[in-house]
């Protein structure tokens, strides 16, 4: 018999959000694997310094990329810029989020039992409870497809003015977080995955503005994507999922984005999961 109804295809549901004023609670703690906000770190917690982006460490999958700004679809809240690949594909190299490849593109790993203090231009944020079905990548809004879901994940990059905090909060399954370093005035670029563990987080700090093409040729943004978070779902093992939970610190009115794509299909390999998937010690 054939099935006349399928059921419908998750991308990405909002849930519960929760303001986070940062002028009155500005350390970001992971207490037992989740994050809390508070005024002064908890007795006990190792507060961290937050990690500075060293534009001369270089990691993850090189490319040439050619900056091509588009304005249709009209952008909201922003620019966008097509970046021109060479090639048919592109691959993003598959890391596990350890202190120092956190570091390397510019954010802050927060463990359990860990803190930084979390700046911002504008203080008043939220933290929002998000579930991204194993489909939230096959989606685009650069190419005019009105959303529908695509047979390629293409690339999805931004980089804006207010910071994230990501937290890996599902019961089962790590989190993904896709991440660039881009060096705009050497048309250069590395990609790559970071699997981030159960229980842990990520911070990463407002991006400032680059300085004109004239100026300096040592630019290096930061990137980043979170379309793939739901890529252990595809994972060949004996935990099957159609979607991961999230926490996501942002800011939701205001912030000025700019958006980086292109719509060559991309290569995300996948890492173990053994290691990835422990409860997060207390």
């Amino acid at each position: 018999m054939v099935p006349t109804e399928l059921d419908p295809v998750m991308f990405i549901v909002s849930g519960n959000e929760t303001t986070v004023d940062l002028e009155q609670t500005p350390f970001l703690c992971n207490v037992s694997g989740l994050p809390h906000y508070y005024a002064q770190p908890p007795a006990g917690l190792k507060l961290l310094e937050a990690a500075a982006l060293d534009p001369e460490i270089e990691l993850g999958n090189a490319y040439k990329v050619r900056p091509d700004p588009t304005t249709s679809p009209d952008p909201q809240y922003g620019d966008r810029t097509r970046l021109v690949f060479q090639g048919t594909q592109v691959e993003y190299t598959a890391l596990r989020a350890s202190r120092e490849v956190a570091a390397a593109f510019g954010m802050t790993l927060v463990k359990p039992g860990q803190g930084v203090r979390i700046s911002s231009p504008h203080p008043v944020l939220k933290q929002i409870d998000y579930e991204y079905g194993m489909f939230a990548g096959h989606r685009s809004p650069y190419e005019g497809t009105g959303f529908r879901m695509l047979g390629k994940v293409c690339t999805d990059l931004e980089y804006h003015n207010f910071p994230h905090v990501f937290a890996s909060v599902d019961a089962h399954l790590p989190r993904v977080i896709t991440v660039a370093k881009y060096w705009p005035h050497q048309k250069k670029i590395c990609l790559a995955d970071l699997w981030l563990a159960r229980g842990h987080a990520l911070y990463l700090p407002p991006q400032p503005e680059p300085p004109p093409l004239s100026q300096s040729d040592e630019t290096c943004l930061a990137l980043h994507g979170d379309r793939n978070v739901a890529l252990a779902c595809w994972h060949d093992s004996g935990l099957k999922q159609a979607s991961v939970k999230t926490k996501t610190l942002l800011q939701t009115e205001g912030g000025h984005f700019h958006w980086l794509w292109n719509e060559l299909p991309t290569v995300h390999p996948q890492l173990p999961l053994s290691s990835l998937t422990k409860a997060p010690h207390a």
